[in-house]
């Protein structure tokens, strides 16, 4: 009976301290909260909810932070979610986004939804959740509607990466007969890619910025080709011209 007695005691002291502690009804369906801090793992409170020691999982579910005033939502918050459609396995990943509506599993992600987006292999999208492409499995980051940056700088893996071997002595530069012909049958220049292939497979930027400096080294190589060719065009002239007046002041005596 004592021992009954004891029990029914500490259940009524621990049901007064929680009902101290939080408020809400004393229910397993109805929202319990409180106004002061909570802190799991640790004593220490640092902000309304203070995880110490171990994770935060949470399963099928979001996350909303923001701000609310007077119980209205504000358009100020934001959603990170764990998203597992059913429509189809490109869409699935990790989306934050603002100011809308969890995603539903049966439906498309809207376009809203795709401010940042981590796929389950470590790509990340900013505008996209489409990942996948030709000839691209090797990129990381994938952008929709441009880029705005003050510096942009791009590695060169190595040496015979940069396109100064124009300029070597057994370089072989193509005729301007033969790029003539080039030109008027493929209507473009040599390896530059047409316009349909630029619409189809896009361009990598390193590859086409070493391509045009190639291009432009090749063009001083024939701007030189062809100031040598009119100096000593205008040498033949200027020692043509000599001659001339030398004849024309003997006819005179």
């Amino acid at each position: 009976m004592k021992k009954t007695t004891a029990i029914l005691c500490a259940l009524l002291c621990a049901n007064s301290l929680f009902s101290q502690q939080w408020t809400g009804n004393n229910t397993t369906t109805d929202p319990i909260y409180r106004g002061g801090s909570v802190s799991v793992g640790t004593a220490q409170s640092y902000d309304k909810f203070t995880l110490g020691k171990g994770n935060l999982r949470m399963i099928d579910g979001a996350i909303k932070f923001g701000y609310f005033s007077s119980g209205v939502n504000h358009d100020s918050y934001f959603t990170i979610q764990n998203f597992r459609s059913l429509a189809g396995s490109n869409a699935n990943g990790l989306y934050i986004y603002p100011s809308h509506s969890g995603l539903n599993p049966i439906n498309d992600v809207p376009s809203e939804s795709k401010v940042f987006f981590v796929s389950s292999t470590s790509k990340i999208g900013m505008g996209t959740n489409t990942l996948t492409c030709v000839d691209c499995d090797s990129y990381r980051l994938f952008v929709k509607d441009g880029i705005k940056t003050e510096k942009l700088k791009v590695e060169i893996a190595a040496n015979n990466g940069w396109a100064d071997y124009v300029f070597a002595k057994d370089y072989k530069l193509m005729p301007l007969k033969e790029l003539q012909a080039y030109i008027d049958h493929k209507g473009h220049l040599p390896e530059v890619p047409t316009t349909e292939e630029a619409i189809k497979n896009g361009i990598e930027l390193k590859e086409m910025n070493i391509l045009l400096l190639k291009k432009v080294e090749e063009l001083t190589l024939y701007t030189l080709q062809q100031q040598n060719q009119m100096e000593k065009q205008q040498k033949y002239m200027d020692e043509q011209n000599r001659r001339i007046e030398m004849l024309e002041k003997n006819a005179r005596k």
